[in-house]
């Protein structure tokens, strides 16, 4: 995935690095989703991806609890997790006992409540007008996110999704960390594809790259099987529509 050296990302990087070789192990996901639940002072993380089948697979989760959120989302169909991803934006609900929380997600919210979680907030996983799954915290007593702490969530999740996007795409990663810089133009028809998604997106090749990218790991393909779909023109890339 693409993106500046500006910012939180650099800083969520080293804690993630930190965090895996205080344990012996090298960075993944998992140590990733371990180092946000002690640096943001939540309970639990859990990291879960959209599958082409139209489910949700957890690839990690920190807790039990973190574990059952990440079901209960995806066997009710609702929650902010399930509205994260529908919508492109977050969602952070800092008191599930609310009656305006209650009568958003029925089926939900009581469940979740009833099994310990007071405080749920889930950042999509977005590149573009593509998002992948959710990055997901809970807290089990009801307490907001400081502003400072949901920056650096962003970053965790940004950190989540560039490592996927990393592993999908084969690049080696012999540090341990995720690339930072955008994925090399390494054929052609990837260098003509990005070009074409440019014009569709009105967006920066990096940021057109990148798209490509998420489209290719959402529908389980590679991204050369994409590029030579979109110059085929099979695919079209349509900008993102912010919900109402």
């Amino acid at each position: 995935m693409t993106g500046d050296n500006g910012g939180p990302l650099p800083q969520v990087l080293l804690w993630a690095v930190e965090h895996a070789a205080s344990l012996g192990r090298s960075l993944s996901t998992t140590t990733l989703c371990e180092a946000a639940v002690g640096r943001l002072e939540v309970d639990g993380v859990a990291l879960t991806i959209d599958t082409p089948r139209g489910v949700s697979d957890t690839r990690c989760a920190t807790s039990p609890l973190a574990e059952q959120l990440a079901e209960l989302h995806n066997t009710v169909e609702e929650g902010p997790s399930v509205d994260a991803c529908r919508e492109g934006i977050a969602v952070l609900a800092a008191d599930l006992d609310t009656p305006e929380l209650q009568s958003r997600w029925p089926l939900f919210t009581p469940l979740a409540v009833e099994a310990g979680a007071h405080a749920v907030f889930a950042l999509p996983l977005r590149v573009g007008s593509i998002v992948l799954g959710a990055f997901s915290l809970h807290r089990v007593d009801a307490l907001a996110l400081s502003p400072a702490s949901l920056i650096d969530a962003l970053a965790f999740a940004q950190l989540a999704l560039r490592m996927l996007l990393d592993e999908h795409a084969g690049l080696p990663r012999p540090d341990g960390a995720p690339r930072i810089e955008a994925l090399p133009l390494h054929s052609a028809q990837v260098h003509q594809a990005t070009g074409m998604v440019s014009a569709q997106l009105r967006v920066s090749a990096r940021d057109a790259l990148a798209s490509l990218r998420a489209r290719a790991f959402a529908e389980q393909r590679t991204l050369s099987d994409l590029a030579a779909a979109v110059v085929a023109r099979e695919v079209r890339f349509a900008p993102f529509k912010e919900p109402p």
